[in-house]
């Protein structure tokens, strides 16, 4: 049943959505992630074994949480993530400095929680901020709305990596305290949880947004839990059937797959790559500041490409750029090599935009957090396949590490064998990029679709 919402609350739902996007998205301990492991005492090994729970996590409930969403309602499950977001950072602050069991498990907890937190919000948010416009035949404004989120969730970033990284440095803040004739100092070792303790005051923001959302459609209230997870269940295989069956959706999953995996590798090891590239490592936390911060001018080119071109038209489009980069990255030219990271930076961007739009837009309002949430789903099982086969290539290069060294003589043994590794990042996209076509193109020559599924 329907649940008609004024202008007024549907705007309050707008405005609720993009705060909650930025303040969920910026976290304040990113330009200091895997530091903040390292000072717990926690060890290398046990911060991959860390990461690699949180991404099993996410895998696992990303589609099942989507499918509640739809279920009982988006703003529960947003609710949930808020709350999920302060557990993760309360988990933080109280994790002892000294490392050992105790540390483990409360990180372990706190990665728990927050692909719990990630899985429940992915899709829930935008399903219910898109149907509020539709419920008041205003989706024709999604678009912008997209790009404003877009924008506003990058200049968050920008103020959390810029601001977390500045809080972790005593000397810095000292020397702030100083010029303010404050003659306290900190120590190194009391600012080590400053961005957690930040976090978990913006989990506090995205708490109050949350509760503020108004639902569009009213859910059962006497439903039992078995009715509810046999709901779930059947919502999941339907919204899994008809991306199946729908050329649209289906195409948008496969080409995000495409495009994301690699570019999300690319991220995992840039700060390598400005090495590499001769850039100061002084300057590293200014570079991922000022490449998050072309997310405010991104979306509007993204959104002027949705209104004036097709899906496939930007596809390939983004295929091309994304090349370009990945070619030019392997030539890891010294300073300038920042120039094709940057397209990559752009590519993803991009994508995300037009990726967003283009399904809720096609989405059946009754498994819209669903299908959404399969987008989630599928880039994160391709990214762990990458990450997996990058090891893999690390592994084979090294074996060959003498060869390569002479091909490379100019850089170290580890360096050499990096930007070797860098070399078939272009092949792999060219070869991911043809077997998802001619898989396309196959999967509907066999069957073509009946009607093109439009809500």
């Amino acid at each position: 049943m329907k649940n008609s919402l004024t202008d007024r609350q549907v705007n309050g739902n707008l405005s609720r959505f993009i705060c909650f996007r930025m303040f969920f998205n910026a976290r304040f301990y990113y330009p200091v992630f895997a530091l903040l492991f390292l000072e717990h005492g926690l060890t290398w090994e046990e911060f991959g074994i860390l990461n690699g729970i949180w991404a099993i996590s996410i895998i696992f409930l990303e589609v099942p949480s989507g499918a509640l969403a739809d279920t009982i309602g988006r703003k529960r499950l947003i609710v949930l993530g808020a709350l999920c977001m302060m557990i993760e950072m309360v988990a933080l602050l109280l994790a002892p400095m000294h490392g050992g069991a105790s540390v483990f498990w409360l990180f372990a907890l706190n990665r728990i929680i927050s692909g719990i937190a990630e899985a429940a919000v992915s899709g829930a948010d935008e399903a219910l901020a898109y149907d509020s416009l539709k419920a008041n035949g205003r989706e024709k404004e999604w678009g912008t709305v997209l790009e404003k989120a877009q924008r506003y969730t990058s200049l968050a970033f920008f103020f959390a990596m810029m601001t977390g990284s500045a809080f972790y440095d005593a000397s810095f803040v000292n020397s702030c305290l100083h010029s303010v004739g404050i003659e306290y100092e900190f120590t190194s070792q009391a600012l080590i949880k400053a961005p957690i303790l930040l976090t978990f005051i913006s989990s506090i923001v995205v708490l109050i947004a949350s509760l503020g959302m108004k639902e569009t459609t009213l859910k059962k209230k006497d439903t039992s839990f078995g009715e509810t997870i046999r709901t779930s269940l059947r919502t999941t295989l339907e919204a899994g059937s008809w991306i199946w069956k729908t050329p649209l959706p289906l195409g948008i999953l496969l080409a995000s797959m495409v495009l994301d995996n690699v570019i999300r590798q690319f991220l995992t090891i840039a700060s390598a790559y400005w090495s590499v590239i001769d850039l100061p490592v002084a300057t590293f936390g200014l570079v991922a500041s000022g490449m998050s911060l072309m997310g405010y001018f991104v979306p509007r080119v993204a959104k002027y490409l949705a209104e004036t071109r097709t899906p496939n038209q930007n596809f390939f489009l983004l295929c091309g750029l994304l090349m370009i980069g990945l070619l030019g990255l392997a030539e890891a030219i010294p300073y300038w090599g920042i120039l094709p990271a940057i397209l990559l930076y752009a590519t993803m961007q991009s994508m995300n935009y037009l990726a967003s739009r283009y399904l809720n837009e096609h989405a059946p309002s009754e498994k819209r957090a669903t299908v959404l949430s399969f987008r989630g789903l599928s880039t994160n099982v391709s990214y762990g396949a990458v990450s997996l086969l990058y090891s893999s290539l690390i592994a084979w290069i090294k074996t060959q590490e003498s060869n390569v060294q002479i091909l490379r003589p100019e850089l170290s043994g580890q360096e050499a064998v990096f930007v070797e590794a860098l070399g078939w990042f272009p092949w792999y996209f060219l070869v991911t990029l043809l077997l998802t076509v001619l898989f396309f193109r196959f999967r509907f020559q066999k069957n073509p679709p009946a009607t093109n599924d439009r809500s």
